[in-house]
């Protein structure tokens, strides 16, 4: 009960003192509001997984093999360079399982150092978890908003206020430290723009990087490319005598480049069997899904098998499950926002037309449709069960709410 207090405390310190550097009575109600949201998340996902799930699923998994990583450590079976990782464990996989996966290692291994700082307190780690998450949420959120104001209450809704979103961002899941690399990352990188002599952000960059590589490689290998060209041409000066279907047409051959190339720095495609390893998931996950299994059609090959299978994977992504596909009260809701934005996304794409966009306007939007499409791609279709792909679109989801709901907000203002 103390070392909870203790933590409380700690928390607490933290909130005060980032609520001061905020200005205006809103931003500190809508601040605390998320933040509360988001710890509440982080608590009611562990009773779900330990309550209505019956002790079963990622999170006590990962809080298991974090508990038993430093306890053999405490227990003088590992030593201290084995637990912090400058040294290779000698562990069997029965003594420690989770070495077989190298994501699933890298995150426990940091889980438990978070084990040993809360003493061992499952919900005081996915208090911590959470409440970083929503700081690094909160930070980007806010650079968007001094960069664009018009469209505050939009970018505020799309990254804070998205329920399914903002619940799977939270908790001890991968998902949350997933989150708070990304929009560190992504924060860092509206700094650097801004003042590109404050090595402090390149640093941060640098290190979400890293965190992003080795808990979900697919998302900096589908987003540095766009990331890195998307600033480029969005630069004024840059090839400036060209006109912009040209500019798009480089853009589309050195994305291709760029992305071949980061892709092959990670040993799934450098080794040749990319488009097996998505078969065979797909296959793995297909086989222990029931009333939740995403149907695919099946191939001679894997190749032929990714691309026949493509657009619907593409399509499931983004705007499923429907209602009528929900299978439990979780599953409803989800939908029922799925819905909501459909509708939403098919007014902005009528109105899109209607519009002009500003150059920075059309390299953001691009690059976010071009993200979205090879993550919700990929991962639906290696991923074919909506139960996971809930907590996997947390990766690309909030920012086509961000692009439908600016495309919507520019309509509005122009209507003014």
């Amino acid at each position: 009960m103390i070392s909870i207090l203790v933590h409380i405390l700690i928390i607490a310190a933290i909130f005060i003192v980032l609520i001061r550097k905020i200005s205006g009575v809103d931003d500190k109600m809508l601040f605390s509001a998320f933040m509360l949201l988001k710890i509440s998340c982080g608590i009611l996902i562990g009773f779900l997984y330990w309550s209505y799930y019956g002790g079963i699923g990622d999170t006590i998994y990962f809080y298991e093999q974090a508990q038993a990583l430093f306890q053999y450590f405490q227990l003088d079976k590992i030593s201290f360079l084995e637990w912090i990782g400058f040294a290779p464990i000698s562990l069997s996989q029965v003594e420690f399982s989770a070495q077989t996966e190298p994501r699933t290692f890298f995150f426990v291994r940091l889980m438990s150092f978070l084990y040993a700082f809360t003493q061992g307190n499952y919900f005081s780690m996915s208090i911590y978890l959470s409440f970083f998450s929503g700081i690094a949420t909160w930070k980007f959120a806010r650079q968007l908003v001094k960069l664009s104001k018009e469209n505050k209450f939009v970018i505020y809704t799309a990254l804070l206020f998205i329920p399914s979103i903002t619940f799977w961002s939270s908790g001890l899941m991968k998902e949350s430290l997933m989150t708070i690399a990304i929009y560190a990352l992504g924060f860092s990188v509206l700094k650097l723009v801004a003042k590109p002599s404050n090595w402090l952000y390149a640093i941060l960059a640098i290190l979400s990087v890293f965190v992003l590589w080795k808990v979900k490689y697919y998302v900096p290998i589908a987003l540095l490319p766009i990331l890195v060209l998307t600033l480029l041409f969005n630069q004024t000066k840059f090839l400036g005598e060209f006109s912009f279907p040209k500019k798009l047409l480089l853009y589309v051959g050195l994305l291709i480049v760029g992305g071949t190339a980061t892709a092959f720095i990670h040993p799934v495609f450098h080794s040749g069997r990319f488009f097996e390893l998505i078969r065979i998931s797909h296959d793995v996950i297909a086989q222990n899904s029931f009333e939740s299994l995403i149907q695919f059609q099946l191939a001679e090959n894997d190749v032929l098998f990714l691309i026949q299978n493509l657009p619907l994977a593409w399509f499931t992504g983004i705007f499923r499950p429907f209602i009528w596909e929900s299978f439990s009260f979780f599953s409803l809701v989800w939908a029922i926002e799925k819905t909501i934005f459909t509708l939403l996304a098919i007014a902005a794409s009528t109105l899109f037309l209607k519009l002009k966009f500003s150059q920075a306007e059309k390299w953001l939007g691009l690059g976010i449709l071009i993200y979205v499409s090879i993550l919700s791609s990929v991962i639906t279709l290696a991923t074919p069960n909506f139960g996971s792909l809930i907590r996997y679109e947390v990766a690309y989801m909030p920012f086509l709410w961000l692009l439908v709901l600016m495309v919507l907000n520019k309509y509005k203002h122009n209507l003014k």
